[in-house]
């Protein structure tokens, strides 16, 4: 059975930003492209958006290409240059669904300051929940399915303390500035996790 919502935003606005949140394995980029159905705006990737940087070769995924290659954090000040164009886009007019930015506090506080001169702040959190050992359990299934070197249990405990450490503080950043946090539980198979986040969203 589906659990109701803890929270709502209620009616969705004709234009909203939107931010995705959640650890490491717990789907925030499947539900995150779900989304853009339901709610009209994209998916933007902030990892999707350097890579294609990177492999076009412009100037600035020259910039970004080694860091990545590197497994090393891309400078704050790359990254929102790449999506604050990506946010010009037509098929961003009515907003977007962010994944992946902001990942601190930092993040957060310059993403609102770019979103203020727009008159289109960030409506709401949604918070994908998901115990720690399901987590590992994916992402060490998705490392045989996809062989990835970086979902082993070192690396992956490693990107756990740093969501602890960097992103959950971005949780109560929002909170306390009054903007709506949803958490979901992640659990189970996307489509019941895509109906508990329509359900928040809309307080149904």
């Amino acid at each position: 059975m589906i659990p109701g919502p803890v929270g709502s935003i209620g009616q969705v606005p004709d234009r909203a930003i939107w931010v995705i949140l959640g650890p490491p394995g717990s789907g925030k980029g499947t539900q995150a492209e779900l989304l853009t159905t339901a709610l009209g705006v994209p998916h933007v990737s902030t990892g999707d958006l350097l890579r294609a940087e990177a492999e076009a070769g412009t100037p600035l995924g020259a910039a970004v290409a080694p860091l990545l290659a590197a497994g090393e954090l891309v400078p704050d000040d790359l990254i929102e240059r790449v999506l604050e164009r990506r946010l010009t886009r037509p098929d961003a007019v009515r907003g977007a669904m962010l994944d992946g930015y902001p990942r601190t506090v930092a993040q957060a506080r310059s993403l609102d300051s770019r979103l203020a001169a727009s008159g289109c702040p960030v409506r709401g959190v949604l918070l994908l929940q998901v115990a720690e050992a399901t987590l590992v359990e994916r992402l060490l299934q998705r490392a045989g399915e996809q062989h990835r070197a970086d979902d082993n249990r070192r690396a992956i405990a490693e990107r756990m303390t740093e969501y602890r450490e960097r992103t959950e503080p971005v949780i109560a950043y929002y909170r306390g500035a009054g903007v709506p946090v949803l958490p979901i539980d992640g659990t189970g198979d996307v489509d019941a996790v895509h109906e508990r986040i329509i359900r928040s969203i809309y307080g149904e």
